[in-house]
């Protein structure tokens, strides 16, 4: 009887200590600690799990004598950007363009850590006229704490720089102030896509070369390249996956190619929207937000063409960055009535301007009537119209 108590015990610990690594296991808290010297003001962020608008204040971390630590719960890995008060490490600017901001954004100037269920992670460093700061704890970030002590002091330099020429009207000056942030621009290009190459398992490797591809500073043929090192380990996390989308985005979008498939319900009518309907006519894609000055800018040209060849041509908007009841008080306001497309995470799981490789706002898209993609324009569209004019009036 005493051998049959001492299994049972033997059973029931072993229960308890499978149901605490479980609960272990199953633990979504994520610690952030930081002490941080010369860091003055709170922080602020935008947690993973929460759903914002332009317009949503962020959640913010008390900071003490630089000292701050934030416990909260995430739901899966995630890139959170820490920025300060206007009172730590930013680019301000002396002259404030017209409608523009007051300071440049860099990504010095803030702190980049991937939150994780369960991680506890620490930074230290310092915060001067950058966060020269990094996080360690895990592979995640000790990959990411090495990628940006190699860039942050380059990418601080070419703030410096920009600040610089805004407190001179002298044009010798703001040449030799441009040609000095060119070679640093082109160094640190030439530093991160080494080091992407050297650090294929790195997943902030994933981060910053989708973020080379969204700011057009390689090539395509570099990005393809790039992407082929990368390890297929970190294939399962969305980092990884928003440059394979691109990379084969690429692919899709070439001059000549079909027009990859929009089958969605992401409408502002909550229909179903299938662009082989449109076979036939030339069809306009405009990837558009209203934050967006051009694109807003160029929206009346737009719909002056609808309106000339409403027999020949079909307009297509695919908004980024913008709720659907904003989108729909701008559009009902302006009249502007052709098909509208939401890209983001609260409408659809498909992600239009990572699957078009959109890499700035506005881009247009003109298809021909057998589906094909006839030409990609990003920026002005004046380019766009002259084509559209001529295809249309033939």
């Amino acid at each position: 009887m005493k051998h049959f108590h001492n299994i049972l015990l033997i059973c029931f610990v072993t229960l308890m200590s499978f149901q605490q690594n479980n609960a272990q296991n199953n633990d979504n808290t994520f610690t952030l600690s930081g002490d941080i010297k010369g860091l003055k003001g709170n922080l602020y962020y935008r947690h993973p799990d929460k759903e914002y608008t332009r317009t949503t204040p962020s959640d913010s971390i008390i900071v003490k004598d630089g000292k701050f630590k934030l416990t909260t719960t995430v739901s899966k890995l995630s890139m959170l950007r820490i920025y300060p008060s206007f009172k730590g490490p930013d680019k301000k600017l002396s002259k404030i363009p017209k409608g523009g901001r007051g300071y440049f954004p860099v990504k010095c100037a803030l702190i980049m850590v991937y939150a994780s269920p369960g991680a506890n992670i620490t930074i230290k460093g310092e915060a001067t006229d950058f966060f020269d700061a990094y996080p360690s704890g895990n592979a995640f970030n000790d990959g990411l704490a090495k990628v940006n002590k190699l860039m942050y002091p380059m990418y601080n330099d070419m703030g410096n720089l920009a600040v610089e020429s805004t407190y001179t009207d002298d044009e010798a000056k703001k040449e030799e102030i441009n040609k000095k942030s060119e070679t640093i621009f082109k160094k640190s290009i030439d530093a991160l896509t080494n080091h992407i190459r050297n650090n294929p398992n790195d997943l902030a490797s994933a981060w910053y070369l989708n973020d080379l591809m969204l700011r057009t500073q390689i090539t395509n043929e570099e990005a393809e390249e790039l992407f082929s090192l990368l390890s297929t380990d970190l294939s399962e996390y969305p980092d990884y996956k928003d440059v394979a989308t691109r990379i084969q985005g690429i692919k899709e979008t070439a001059d000549g190619s079909p027009v990859p498939s929009i089958k969605t319900n992401a409408t502002l009518n909550g229909e179903t929207f299938d662009i082989n309907s449109l076979k036939g006519k030339y069809v306009l894609i405009d990837f558009w937000g209203i934050w967006c000055g051009p694109c807003v800018a160029e929206m009346p040209e737009v719909k002056a063409f609808q309106e000339k060849y409403k027999d020949k041509l079909v307009v297509v908007g695919i908004n980024s960055g913008d709720t659907k009841e904003k989108i729909q008080k701008f559009v009902e306001k302006n009249g502007y009535n052709w098909q509208q497309l939401m890209s983001d995470k609260n409408n659809t799981s498909d992600n239009f301007v990572n699957r078009f490789n959109v890499q700035g706002f506005p881009t247009k898209f003109i298809i021909d009537p057998k589906g094909k993609i006839v030409k990609r324009y990003v920026g002005g569209g004046e380019e766009a119209f002259n084509l559209l004019e001529s295809l249309l009036n033939k």
